[in-house]
């Protein structure tokens, strides 16, 4: 049986880099390997970003991601687990040849707790920089569960993020209960639709009320809209005419190692998109 106990703590991250950039990848008490999924456009399915991803070792209970960082957690880890995490996803997205398709993003998770932290700040330009990745093309990922803790504290240390170049995106909006104040104060660069309410949204009038609504707060505030978790043509269908921006899930492509392309069942039958109030 696995035992995490008796993993080394110093094992280095699994990826590996060709390049001359001088970044020294942190130490955690497993390889991690970064996953990609697509984000598309709704209107002509092309790829404007990736949302970066992390899963463990494959023969392992640590491939799930929700394992990953409930044992990090558990481990007081989970700083090392980001850390690690953002410098996997950025090597091996250079290694990959993300930044030579033009204006294309990378968006990356980050908790609470390191947004609030001045060294992680530190860390993030750091390793952007000796990447040579601009700045504007890494969207900090911030989820509802952190901005349940949110504080003006909070908000000062999210937007110094923005003030040194990084675009931001509200994940998981319209679960549990959102904060609309962070809404308000970060006016975020992009407006991520949790897809709890996506599901079946094509015939469930509630999400779609719901969905709907959270789309025009998004365009009220200059956000880019994008949608979770679309699995099937009926759902892809109903968030394009809601006026949903961007989507994201399997029905374009599931989370890769590369950086998967997305391809779409030729049956694939959309109503027109609304198109996006001025």
């Amino acid at each position: 049986m696995f035992d995490i106990e008796t993993m080394v703590k110093d094992h280095a991250t699994a990826v590996q880099t060709r390049t001359a950039a001088p970044v020294m990848e942190p130490k955690f008490f497993c390889t991690v390997t970064p996953f990609y999924q697509p984000i598309v456009s709704a209107d002509g399915f092309g790829v404007i970003g990736y949302e970066a991803l992390a899963r463990g070792p494959l023969d392992s209970p640590l491939h799930s991601a929700r394992t990953l960082f409930a044992t990090a957690s558990g481990l007081g880890e989970m700083a090392a687990l980001e850390r690690v995490c953002w410098t996997a996803a950025l090597l091996n997205a250079t290694r990959l040849g993300l930044w030579r398709r033009p204006d294309t993003l990378l968006f990356l998770n980050l908790s609470a707790e390191r947004i609030r932290e001045p060294e992680f700040l530190e860390f993030a330009r750091r390793v952007v920089a000796e990447t040579g990745v601009p700045q504007s093309r890494i969207v900090i990922e911030v989820t509802e569960e952190s901005r349940m803790r949110s504080d003006l504290g909070f908000l000062r240390a999210l937007m110094r993020y923005r003030d040194m170049g990084f675009q931001i995106a509200l994940d998981d909006v319209g679960t549990g209960y959102s904060d609309l104040r962070v809404l308000a104060e970060v006016k975020p660069d992009f407006l991520k639709i949790a897809l709890e309410l996506v599901r079946s949204v094509h015939v469930h009038t509630g999400r779609r009320q719901v969905v709907h609504s959270l789309v025009m707060l998004g365009h009220a505030m200059g956000s880019t809209v994008i949608v979770e978790g679309v699995e099937t043509s009926e759902e892809l269908a109903a968030v394009r005419a809601l006026g949903a921006d961007c989507v994201q899930g399997y029905l374009m492509a599931k989370p890769g190692a590369g950086l998967p392309a997305v391809v779409l069942p030729d049956t694939l039958a959309v109503a027109p998109r609304l198109c996006r109030a001025a």
